[in-house]
């Protein structure tokens, strides 16, 4: 199914997306929260002040993507938020994090999702919007306090990230407040020429924006410098940890052999299949990578997508086709239209 949505008053305004699927929020208390994290993730946890809100990922030994994780620090625990639609997915993710969690650490964890409601709000507009919500003395830079009681985490940017069309900002409004938080919420986003967004409507906005996602492109497959995102989400000058060997030795010999690339619908009647895909190159058929999204968007006026494709073929403007006889051509991210772009 290709997913079809306006998103353009999102990017010149501001958007609201009240999850359907939220993400998970995750509690990790105890003396040894820290240090028992330290291991585990690609990031540094150790090392990350309070009120902050830093991205990594759980890797298995092979520097392969298990989980990704929001990690924000408080002052009497960590608060984790991975990419997680099912409670058999946090069922997952918390067992992984017990297969460490030793007799003798003292930590322990809580989820904390069903208490919660979850919000999104994009857009340049969306720090004005979200303000009123804060908490007087919330201080803290990418994770503040709710006056409701609940969290706001701003997420920073980086290379792959940033596009130049605003900030993205993700809202745990608690349960019994959250009906009248929001309706208040959407009717000041309307007011500033924003909108409501969907599933599909957050859908098209990431692929836009060039933002990877569990699964379509963070999974087992793949390493973080692979999706662009180990600048945001791997510390090269932490101690050890699962996976920290390839990822070092990834980062030292600078070769990749794919990347996450935006690519172009370049044809005249598009043909739906099934994703993940392979592409090839138009140019002689060979193997080019894989199609991981793809979503119809107002904003470039046309399909535009994201994959995975290998050395020599990610140059923008390289032809591909794939499967299903659909012509792309390779975009850089973000995707924009091209005559007057963002």
């Amino acid at each position: 199914m290709i997913f079809a949505f306006d998103t353009r008053p999102a990017h010149a305004h501001a958007g609201l997306y009240v999850s359907s699927h939220p993400r998970s929020l995750i509690s990790v208390s105890g003396e040894d929260r820290a240090s028992f994290l330290q291991g585990l993730l690609c990031q540094d946890v150790v090392g990350q002040p309070s009120g902050t809100l830093r991205y990594g990922f759980f890797l298995n030994p092979k520097a392969r993507i298990l989980f990704d994780s929001w990690i924000g620090v408080l002052p009497d625990r960590i608060l984790l938020s991975p990419s997680l639609f099912t409670p058999s997915g946090e069922e997952a993710f918390l067992a992984h994090l017990k297969k460490y969690l030793f007799f003798r650490t003292r930590a322990a964890l809580a989820s904390l999702t069903r208490g919660f409601v979850m919000a999104t709000l994009v857009g340049p507009d969306a720090p004005t919007l979200a303000a009123p919500l804060f908490s007087e003395e919330s201080g803290m830079e990418g994770l503040k306090s709710l006056a409701s009681g609940g969290f706001a985490f701003l997420h920073p940017s980086s290379s792959a990230f940033e596009s130049g069309r605003g900030p993205w900002i993700d809202l745990w409004i608690p349960s019994d407040a959250a009906d009248k938080i929001l309706a208040a919420l959407s009717e000041r986003v309307a007011d500033r020429g924003g909108q409501r967004l969907d599933d599909a409507g957050i859908e098209v906005y990431r692929v836009e924006r060039g933002i990877p996602t569990v699964p379509a492109e963070l999974n087992l497959g793949h390493f973080p410098a692979e999706a662009g995102l180990d600048s945001l989400a791997v510390s090269y000058n932490k101690g050890c940890y699962v996976g920290q060997e390839p990822v070092t030795r990834l980062k030292f010999q600078g070769q990749l052999s794919r990347k996450l690339s935006g690519v172009r619908f370049s044809g005249s009647a598009p043909a739906e299949g099934p994703l993940p895909r392979p592409l090839l190159a138009a140019s002689d058929g060979s193997e080019a990578g894989i199609l991981t999204s793809l979503v119809s968007s107002d904003l470039c006026g046309t399909l535009v997508g994201l994959a995975y494709l290998k050395r020599g073929q990610w140059e923008t403007g390289t032809a591909l086709v794939d499967g299903e006889g659909n012509r792309f051509e390779v975009a850089e991210l973000p995707l924009s239209p091209e005559e007057s772009p963002f």
